[in-house]
Protein backbone atom coordinates (compact mmCIF):
# COMPACT_ATOMS: atom_id res chain seq x y z
CA UNK A 1 0.00 0.00 0.00
CA UNK A 2 1.21 3.09 -1.18
CA UNK A 3 1.92 5.75 1.96
CA UNK A 4 0.16 8.39 -0.31
CA UNK A 5 -2.87 6.34 -1.02
CA UNK A 6 -2.84 5.23 2.91
CA UNK A 7 -2.78 9.02 4.25
CA UNK A 8 -5.49 9.71 1.51
CA UNK A 9 -8.01 6.76 2.05
CA UNK A 10 -7.43 6.94 6.33
CA UNK A 11 -7.85 11.10 6.90
CA UNK A 12 -9.93 12.20 3.82
CA UNK A 13 -13.26 13.40 5.13
CA UNK A 14 -16.20 11.42 3.59
CA UNK A 15 -19.12 12.94 1.54
CA UNK A 16 -21.48 14.62 3.78
CA UNK A 17 -24.86 12.66 4.22
CA UNK A 18 -27.16 15.72 3.12
CA UNK A 19 -24.84 15.62 -0.45
CA UNK A 20 -26.30 11.54 -1.36
CA UNK A 21 -29.65 12.48 0.21
CA UNK A 22 -29.69 15.79 -2.13
CA UNK A 23 -28.37 13.08 -4.64
CA UNK A 24 -31.12 10.65 -4.07
CA UNK A 25 -33.83 13.17 -4.45
CA UNK A 26 -33.03 15.33 -7.55
CA UNK A 27 -32.76 11.54 -9.49
CA UNK A 28 -36.42 10.94 -8.26
CA UNK A 29 -35.63 7.53 -6.80
CA UNK A 30 -35.55 6.43 -3.24
CA UNK A 31 -32.61 4.19 -3.79
CA UNK A 32 -30.60 4.20 -6.90
CA UNK A 33 -30.20 1.47 -8.97
CA UNK A 34 -26.86 2.42 -10.10
CA UNK A 35 -24.33 4.71 -8.32
CA UNK A 36 -21.16 5.34 -10.39
CA UNK A 37 -18.06 7.55 -9.05
CA UNK A 38 -15.37 8.83 -11.98
CA UNK A 39 -12.12 9.25 -10.26
CA UNK A 40 -12.74 7.44 -7.00
CA UNK A 41 -9.22 6.59 -6.06
CA UNK A 42 -9.26 4.53 -2.27
CA UNK A 43 -13.04 4.76 -3.17
CA UNK A 44 -14.15 6.34 -0.82
CA UNK A 45 -16.68 8.11 -2.23
CA UNK A 46 -17.76 5.15 -3.47
CA UNK A 47 -18.54 3.30 0.02
CA UNK A 48 -20.58 5.85 0.88
CA UNK A 49 -23.27 4.95 -1.49
CA UNK A 50 -23.21 1.33 -0.62
CA UNK A 51 -26.06 0.99 1.90
CA UNK A 52 -28.00 3.50 -0.21
CA UNK A 53 -27.72 1.64 -3.89
CA UNK A 54 -28.17 -1.51 -5.52
CA UNK A 55 -25.26 -1.10 -6.90
CA UNK A 56 -22.29 0.94 -6.97
CA UNK A 57 -19.31 1.15 -9.24
CA UNK A 58 -15.57 3.19 -8.97
CA UNK A 59 -14.04 3.91 -11.95
CA UNK A 60 -10.29 4.64 -11.19
CA UNK A 61 -7.37 4.06 -13.78
CA UNK A 62 -4.58 4.97 -10.74
CA UNK A 63 -3.30 1.52 -9.79
CA UNK A 64 -2.08 2.45 -6.88
CA UNK A 65 -4.87 3.77 -5.57
CA UNK A 66 -7.43 1.60 -6.70
CA UNK A 67 -5.45 -1.52 -4.86
CA UNK A 68 -6.24 0.28 -1.48
CA UNK A 69 -10.06 0.62 -2.53
CA UNK A 70 -10.09 -3.18 -3.85
CA UNK A 71 -8.52 -4.45 -0.54
CA UNK A 72 -11.66 -2.67 1.02
CA UNK A 73 -13.88 -3.27 -1.06
CA UNK A 74 -17.27 -3.25 1.02
CA UNK A 75 -19.76 -3.95 -1.36
CA UNK A 76 -18.17 -1.76 -4.76
CA UNK A 77 -17.42 -3.07 -8.13
CA UNK A 78 -13.70 -1.01 -9.19
CA UNK A 79 -13.26 -0.75 -13.09
CA UNK A 80 -9.76 -0.14 -14.33
CA UNK A 81 -10.47 2.29 -16.74
CA UNK A 82 -10.73 6.85 -17.39
CA UNK A 83 -13.70 8.95 -17.12
CA UNK A 84 -14.06 9.19 -20.28
CA UNK A 85 -14.24 5.13 -21.21
CA UNK A 86 -16.11 3.67 -18.65
CA UNK A 87 -17.73 0.47 -20.74
CA UNK A 88 -21.21 0.58 -18.65
CA UNK A 89 -23.84 0.71 -20.21
CA UNK A 90 -26.10 3.58 -22.05
CA UNK A 91 -28.28 5.29 -19.64
CA UNK A 92 -27.98 2.89 -17.09
CA UNK A 93 -26.95 5.24 -14.05
CA UNK A 94 -29.11 7.38 -11.85
CA UNK A 95 -26.46 8.83 -10.30
CA UNK A 96 -22.77 9.53 -11.48
CA UNK A 97 -20.43 12.06 -9.79
CA UNK A 98 -16.67 12.80 -9.39
CA UNK A 99 -15.81 13.72 -5.92
CA UNK A 100 -12.45 16.25 -5.39
CA UNK A 101 -11.32 14.42 -9.71
CA UNK A 102 -12.69 16.28 -12.09
CA UNK A 103 -10.07 18.81 -12.13
CA UNK A 104 -8.10 15.86 -13.04
CA UNK A 105 -9.61 15.00 -16.05
CA UNK A 106 -10.42 15.82 -19.79
CA UNK A 107 -13.85 18.23 -19.48
CA UNK A 108 -15.60 17.22 -22.97
CA UNK A 109 -14.95 13.47 -23.45
CA UNK A 110 -16.27 12.92 -19.29
CA UNK A 111 -19.09 15.14 -19.95
CA UNK A 112 -20.13 13.25 -23.37
CA UNK A 113 -19.52 9.63 -21.59
CA UNK A 114 -21.45 10.56 -18.17
CA UNK A 115 -24.37 12.00 -20.82
CA UNK A 116 -24.13 8.42 -22.48
CA UNK A 117 -24.17 6.33 -18.93
CA UNK A 118 -26.97 8.68 -17.03
CA UNK A 119 -30.60 7.62 -18.01
CA UNK A 120 -32.74 10.44 -18.91
CA UNK A 121 -33.32 12.36 -15.34
CA UNK A 122 -30.19 11.40 -14.11
CA UNK A 123 -27.72 13.51 -12.18
CA UNK A 124 -23.99 14.35 -12.19
CA UNK A 125 -22.22 16.17 -9.24
CA UNK A 126 -18.59 17.56 -9.41
CA UNK A 127 -17.87 17.89 -5.84
CA UNK A 128 -14.93 19.13 -4.08
CA UNK A 129 -14.20 20.29 -0.30
CA UNK A 130 -11.42 23.00 0.98
CA UNK A 131 -9.08 21.08 1.36
CA UNK A 132 -8.18 23.17 5.01
CA UNK A 133 -11.30 22.34 7.43
CA UNK A 134 -12.29 25.23 9.98
CA UNK A 135 -11.01 23.75 13.31
CA UNK A 136 -9.21 26.66 15.29
CA UNK A 137 -7.66 29.89 13.85
CA UNK A 138 -4.14 29.54 14.54
CA UNK A 139 -4.21 26.54 13.44
CA UNK A 140 -6.06 27.31 10.25
CA UNK A 141 -3.45 29.42 8.92
CA UNK A 142 -0.62 27.38 9.32
CA UNK A 143 -2.34 24.79 7.68
CA UNK A 144 -2.77 27.61 5.03
CA UNK A 145 0.75 28.37 5.08
CA UNK A 146 1.40 24.93 4.00
CA UNK A 147 -1.07 24.55 1.63
CA UNK A 148 -0.20 27.69 -0.54
CA UNK A 149 3.79 26.44 -0.26
CA UNK A 150 2.29 22.98 -1.82
CA UNK A 151 1.09 24.80 -4.53
CA UNK A 152 4.12 26.79 -5.56
CA UNK A 153 6.01 24.03 -5.19
CA UNK A 154 3.70 21.91 -7.10
CA UNK A 155 4.09 24.69 -10.21
CA UNK A 156 7.62 24.57 -9.78
CA UNK A 157 8.38 20.80 -9.31
CA UNK A 158 5.16 18.77 -10.48
CA UNK A 159 6.42 16.91 -7.01
CA UNK A 160 3.09 16.71 -4.47
CA UNK A 161 1.09 14.31 -5.60
CA UNK A 162 1.01 11.63 -8.53
CA UNK A 163 -1.04 13.37 -10.89
CA UNK A 164 0.36 16.86 -11.04
CA UNK A 165 3.11 15.50 -13.98
CA UNK A 166 0.19 16.71 -16.42
CA UNK A 167 -1.67 20.35 -15.89
CA UNK A 168 -4.46 20.09 -14.47
CA UNK A 169 -7.73 22.43 -15.58
CA UNK A 170 -8.53 24.78 -12.73
CA UNK A 171 -11.83 23.72 -10.27
CA UNK A 172 -13.53 27.51 -11.19
CA UNK A 173 -13.79 26.22 -15.26
CA UNK A 174 -16.03 23.07 -14.22
CA UNK A 175 -20.11 25.12 -13.71
CA UNK A 176 -18.62 26.79 -17.22
CA UNK A 177 -17.83 23.81 -18.62
CA UNK A 178 -20.78 21.53 -17.89
CA UNK A 179 -23.10 24.73 -19.62
CA UNK A 180 -21.15 24.69 -22.20
CA UNK A 181 -20.96 20.87 -23.28
CA UNK A 182 -24.23 20.31 -23.84
CA UNK A 183 -25.05 17.09 -21.91
CA UNK A 184 -27.17 18.37 -19.35
CA UNK A 185 -31.08 20.01 -19.81
CA UNK A 186 -30.17 22.12 -15.85
CA UNK A 187 -26.52 23.03 -14.68
CA UNK A 188 -26.35 25.22 -11.35
CA UNK A 189 -23.97 25.26 -8.30
CA UNK A 190 -24.79 24.57 -4.39
CA UNK A 191 -22.87 24.41 -1.51
CA UNK A 192 -22.54 21.85 1.69
CA UNK A 193 -20.72 21.14 4.51
CA UNK A 194 -19.81 18.49 6.75
CA UNK A 195 -18.48 18.22 10.67
CA UNK A 196 -16.11 15.25 11.28
CA UNK A 197 -14.10 14.64 14.37
CA UNK A 198 -10.62 15.51 14.09
CA UNK A 199 -7.29 15.91 16.23
CA UNK A 200 -3.72 16.70 15.66
CA UNK A 201 -2.89 13.14 14.19
CA UNK A 202 -5.93 14.08 11.58
CA UNK A 203 -5.23 17.16 10.39
CA UNK A 204 -1.20 16.54 10.13
CA UNK A 205 -2.73 13.60 8.28
CA UNK A 206 -4.63 15.36 5.73
CA UNK A 207 -1.51 17.60 4.88
CA UNK A 208 0.73 14.21 4.03
CA UNK A 209 -2.23 13.25 1.83
CA UNK A 210 -1.03 16.01 -0.03
CA UNK A 211 1.67 13.68 -1.37
CA UNK A 212 5.42 14.26 -1.43
CA UNK A 213 5.42 16.03 1.99
CA UNK A 214 7.95 14.50 4.65
CA UNK A 215 10.21 14.75 1.62
CA UNK A 216 9.92 18.89 1.09
CA UNK A 217 8.62 19.75 4.65
CA UNK A 218 11.53 22.93 4.74
CA UNK A 219 9.87 24.21 2.25
CA UNK A 220 6.58 23.53 3.25
CA UNK A 221 6.23 25.14 6.76
CA UNK A 222 5.27 21.77 7.92
CA UNK A 223 7.56 22.06 11.03
CA UNK A 224 5.47 25.01 11.94
CA UNK A 225 2.34 23.69 11.11
CA UNK A 226 3.40 20.59 13.48
CA UNK A 227 4.05 22.58 16.41
CA UNK A 228 1.33 24.91 16.08
CA UNK A 229 -1.30 21.56 16.05
CA UNK A 230 -0.06 19.96 18.56
CA UNK A 231 0.42 23.03 20.68
CA UNK A 232 -3.21 24.27 20.15
CA UNK A 233 -4.70 20.82 19.86
CA UNK A 234 -2.94 18.57 21.88
CA UNK A 235 -4.67 15.47 22.71
CA UNK A 236 -8.39 16.93 22.15
CA UNK A 237 -10.98 15.90 19.64
CA UNK A 238 -12.36 18.70 17.64
CA UNK A 239 -15.02 18.89 15.54
CA UNK A 240 -13.16 19.63 12.05
CA UNK A 241 -15.94 21.50 9.52
CA UNK A 242 -15.29 20.72 5.90
CA UNK A 243 -16.98 23.19 3.31
CA UNK A 244 -17.89 21.68 -0.20
CA UNK A 245 -18.55 22.86 -3.26
CA UNK A 246 -21.01 20.90 -5.61
CA UNK A 247 -21.63 21.41 -9.37
CA UNK A 248 -24.97 20.01 -10.36
CA UNK A 249 -25.98 18.78 -13.75
CA UNK A 250 -29.38 17.14 -15.19
CA UNK A 251 -28.99 14.73 -17.77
Amino acid sequence: MSSFAESYDRYRPRPPEALLDLLTRLAGVERPALVVDLGTGTGLPARAWVDRAHRVVGIEPDDAMRSVAEEQRGGVEYVAAGASETRLPDGSADVVTASQSLHWMELGPTFAEVARILRPGGVFAAYDYDITPVVQPEVDAAFEAVAEAAVALRQETGLISPWTRRHAHTKREHLAAMHASGAFSYVRETVLHSVEPGDAERLLGIVRSLGAVEVHRDRLSFDELERVTQRVLGNRVMPFWFGYRVRLGIR
